[in-house]
């Protein structure tokens, strides 16, 4: 009887502790300083200037909210407020570039980039992008 009893109890302290646990492959929330997902973010930035036709670079305004998940290697899901530069892009450069002060030029938009690392090949993919 009281094996039953301890199992019972067990059981039930690993359900509540296992349930507590992020899943596996599941997306977790992690802090914006994490170096892994401030890479991650870099990189998409950069391929989003790359892929837009505007004349001026945008950069981050306000991190909302950055998630991972561990695959073979890591997939980082970036949400972000995006503004315009008043600097205009630069070929084979990384522009140094303030946020634009006036509102009206701004033009905030919100995106969420999709980055999928795999450090030991010191390789990144933009594997979705979505702007609003």
């Amino acid at each position: 009887m009281w094996k039953k009893i301890v199992f019972a109890a067990v059981a039930a302290v690993l359900a509540v502790g296992l349930g507590a646990m992020p899943r596996a492959g599941g997306f977790r929330d992690i802090d914006v300083n994490d170096a892994g997902a401030r890479d991650a973010l870099n990189f998409a930035v950069i391929q989003h200037n790359r892929g837009s036709n505007d004349l001026c670079p945008r950069k981050v305004a306000q991190v909302m909210r950055i998630q991972s998940q561990v695959v073979a290697g890591m997939n980082y899901v970036i949400t972000v407020r995006m503004v315009k530069t008043p600097c205009r892009k630069v070929c084979g450069g990384n522009n140094v570039c303030a946020i634009q002060e006036d509102a009206g030029k701004a033009q905030i938009y919100q995106c969420k980039f999709t980055v999928w690392s795999r450090p030991w090949l010191q390789k990144m993919t933009l594997s979705e992008e979505k702007c609003n």
